[in-house]
């Protein structure tokens, strides 16, 4: 599949046995219906054109590859990745945000029927183009604020941090999850800059991280609690349309997939 960019990862947190979790990010799917207006057809059109050049800026950027098999349709982006997951048969799929490029019913109900043909539990959380999350409660179990998934010997917890905001009912709901004394691996859209990751992460913009320089002292205490809780050994995230690996404290790391766009895929195996 010469879509594909796979980007092999080991996570050691001493199991029993080893478990497989593919991880992709930021395919910005645009499609229409022919019941659509002109208006939302024009739109889709639009968007989709300018995703082409965008996906070239930012693998120029940060020299990865878009050679002519990546300049598809995303819709294609979309199918070629679940082909893949479904493939490699992974014990858990991580969706981590703007897999859609905007809400629409033609975009939401197209993400739905693509999800179903996925042959393994996943967990979605929601980008900041995929606001407000509300919207995606079917697709989250109703719980597109803070989902988990315990693969008995570790929990994956999905977290909605779309708005760089994360409320308190979200950061009470991890710490009960840490309470249950297994590894903990997070999965979200934003990535997060401490203060030992900080020179790695100011290659990005301030859009694209969430940091301690936040307003709202509950994200600010999320922040602390990740870095700080011994539960939590990785975190797993997207949005910056460039791969990139940092740590938050000296043996926590945090892997930013780059874009699905062009097809880059975190293949992990956790043993």
């Amino acid at each position: 599949m010469s879509f594909i960019q796979e980007n092999n990862i080991e996570l050691n947190l001493n199991l029993k046995k080893s478990y497989k979790i593919i991880h992709f990010s930021d395919v910005h799917v645009i499609t229409y219906l022919d019941s659509d207006t002109d208006e939302e057809k024009q739109k889709a059109i639009k968007q989709e054109n300018a995703w082409v050049r965008v996906r070239q800026d930012f693998a120029n950027y940060f020299k990865e590859k878009c050679d002519e098999e990546h300049l598809i349709p995303s819709i294609k982006c979309l199918k070629h990745l679940i082909d893949y997951t479904n493939l490699n048969n992974p014990d858990l799929l991580l969706l981590t945000g703007d897999i859609i490029d905007y809400y629409s019913k033609s975009n939401y109900n197209f993400l739905k029927t693509s999800l179903k043909e996925v042959n393994c539990p996943y967990l979605f959380s929601c980008g900041n183009h995929e606001t407000p999350s509300s919207l995606y409660k079917e697709i989250t179990n109703n719980n597109n604020e803070i989902n988990y998934m315990d693969l008995g010997e570790f929990i994956v917890v999905s977290i909605d941090d779309s708005k760089k905001l994360i409320n308190k009912y979200q950061l009470d709901t991890l710490k009960e999850i840490t309470l249950k004394n297994k590894p903990i691996i997070i999965s979200c859209h934003i990535p997060m800059m401490s203060k030992h990751n900080e020179k790695d992460m100011q290659k990005y913009d301030k859009y694209y991280i969430m940091g301690y320089d936040s307003q709202d002292p509950t994200t600010v205490e999320f922040i602390d609690y990740v870095v700080n809780n011994d539960n939590i050994k990785a975190v797993f995230c997207g949005h910056t349309h460039g791969a990139s690996i940092s740590y938050l404290n000296e043996n926590k790391p945090q892997i930013c997939a780059s874009s699905g766009l062009i097809g880059f895929v975190n293949n992990i195996t956790i043993k």
